[in-house]
């Protein structure tokens, strides 16, 4: 059997589509799984921000602070938890908050010191953890963010609306900045 060069041509042409619609399925395959790791990311970093806020709360609550620096903490943190589209700026505030109040190490070890009040300690660990939980998943969710854009900027999925009608995901940009005597305390009991 002998191939007329249409023939050959109308195969080729057909193994080219079949390799062309791989390719696409695959790239929007892609789109999608980096969507979803997009909203994994947020939902995480949401989750670390909430408990922050709410240990925030819980610290300034306690009694163990002096007056200003548990009403500076509670005001900063009542905001964050709060916070509609200023999410941002009162995540950023409650982390300035959080450097000011636990400034340094001698501040800390004095609120741990009692050995009658573990819970004050137990909640200063966990905070600690979660101050370096949040600055993790908001790099994670930066990334996450990164790697959609760059496929979606791509001209063959914006040719051809790979992406459907998603939103755009935004980029995270908070001062999360954690304190370090905090972080010290949650290191040291890990």
């Amino acid at each position: 059997m002998t191939w007329t060069r249409l023939e050959l041509i109308l195969v080729l042409a057909a193994i080219l589509l079949v390799v062309l619609a791989f390719y696409l399925r695959g790239l929007a395959a892609r789109l999608d799984r980096l969507h979803l790791r997009v909203d994994a990311s947020a939902a995480a970093l949401e989750a670390r921000l909430e408990r922050r806020a709410a240990l925030s709360v819980e610290v300034a609550l306690s009694g163990a602070l002096d007056p200003a620096s548990s009403v500076l903490l509670l005001n900063a943190a009542t905001t964050a938890q709060h916070a509609g589209d200023q999410r941002s700026s009162a995540e950023s505030d409650l982390s300035a908050a959080l450097r000011a109040v636990f400034a340094d190490d001698e501040t800390v070890a004095v609120l741990v010191e009692d050995p009658e009040d573990l819970e004050t300690r137990d909640t200063l660990t966990e905070l600690g953890e979660i101050c370096q939980g949040v600055v993790l998943a908001r790099r994670f969710a930066n990334d996450a963010t990164r790697a959609a854009v760059h496929v979606r900027r791509r001209g063959v999925v914006r040719a051809l609306r790979l992406a459907g009608h998603a939103p755009w995901p935004p980029s995270r940009d908070l001062d999360d900045a954690p304190p370090e005597a905090l972080t010290g305390l949650a290191m040291n009991s890990a």
